[in-house]
């Protein structure tokens, strides 16, 4: 019989997983945290995933819960049937394709209760481009303030090398958004750095990124992609404008919301830029031999940068630091081409 109210929840959405989730699982059954539930959830998967699922929980009934879903919700849908049953103080998410440290979730947890943080984040290795990175460093760590809560969201990360407060994701409710192909986790994290009121560190690589060489972002046409950009920057803001900390560190939200806007401009124009060149003596160029359907996506994304963005690109230090000029200057051309309703 399971133990209940275990002290860290860690949810695995799986979607045709066959070559990848043992090992994933494995990583997992096996954490030096004893208090731990691993909740796995089937997304309508075609191969042999569930009964992967299925034998994990049978060989490990004091830990695994194992979900079928009966359609297809994506990544966040999945993970957000597993929040729903989630019992942990904290909350650890994992995705299929990779795997994680022994001792991960003990040393997450641990630190954690030391100072009753809302989240803590883990250093990660990236098997593509064998580097190791850590996002949140030590002067952002303790209770937050408008400072480190730009500097985390203008900073990026993940959600996957973190723990969080389960009441993070209860009080109030906040969920995932399903059926999304790429940029899936962006108006989460930057809600949770909002919502959060302290964050620390574990200094170890903790998680193992596997990035596989058929993944969504790399196959994904040009409507797809759209989708995605759109919805990722509808999400950040109305996850997060109405929130006490978003007049504070509007000017990271904003950046992120420009750089979303910025990939989704240069998915558009992506032929011409092939064909001519990336020069700032092409950008007229760019928008004027762009595709009928291409103008309507720009058109329309255009339209929401204009009413969820209220400040330029020159006035904010994260715009001028972090995204290129030329991209810069293309978006500006964006603006006076399809920037009226």
């Amino acid at each position: 019989m399971r133990i209940t109210d275990e002290k860290v929840s860690v949810i695995v959405p799986a979607y045709n997983a066959h070559d990848t989730l043992a090992r994933c699982l494995g990583s997992l059954v096996n954490q030096t945290l004893q208090d731990i539930e691993i909740i796995v959830v089937n997304d309508a998967s075609t191969d042999d995933t569930w009964e992967i699922m299925s034998r994990c929980e049978k060989q490990f009934p004091d830990k695994v819960i194992i979900i079928n879903s009966d359609r297809n919700r994506g990544a966040g849908g999945a993970r957000n049937m597993a929040l729903d049953m989630a019992s942990g103080e904290y909350i650890g998410l994992v995705d299929s394709d990779d795997y994680v440290a022994p001792n991960m979730y003990e040393l997450l947890y641990s630190k954690a209760k030391d100072g009753d943080y809302d989240i803590v984040d883990s250093g990660f290795y990236q098997e593509a481009t064998d580097t190791a990175r850590l996002y949140t460093g030590d002067e952002l760590t303790g209770i937050l303030n408008d400072e480190k809560r730009k500097r985390l969201i203008a900073g990026g990360g993940y959600l996957v090398t973190k723990v969080f407060k389960r009441e993070l994701w209860q009080k109030p409710v906040i969920r995932m958004r399903e059926n999304v192909k790429c940029l899936a986790d962006m108006d989460i994290l930057i809600y949770m750095f909002l919502r959060a009121s302290s964050i620390d560190n574990v200094k170890e690589i903790l998680y193992k990124y596997c990035d596989l060489s058929d993944s969504a972002t790399k196959t994904m046409d040009v409507d797809a992609y759209f989708d995605s950009v759109y919805g990722a920057m509808q999400a950040i803001y109305d996850s997060c404008h109405r929130m006490s900390t978003y007049a504070g560190a509007i000017a990271a939200v904003e950046y992120a919301i420009l750089s979303i806007y910025s990939f989704g401009i240069n998915r558009c124009i992506y032929d011409q830029i092939h064909k001519y060149g990336a020069s700032t003596e092409k950008i007229k160029i760019y928008f004027d031999e762009v595709g009928i359907k291409e103008e309507t996506l720009l058109h329309k994304l255009t339209l929401l940068k204009n009413k969820i963005v209220s400040n330029g690109y020159d006035m904010n230090p994260f715009v001028v630091a972090k995204i290129k000029e030329l991209d810069i200057e293309i978006m500006k051309e964006c603006d006076k081409r399809f920037g009226r309703g």
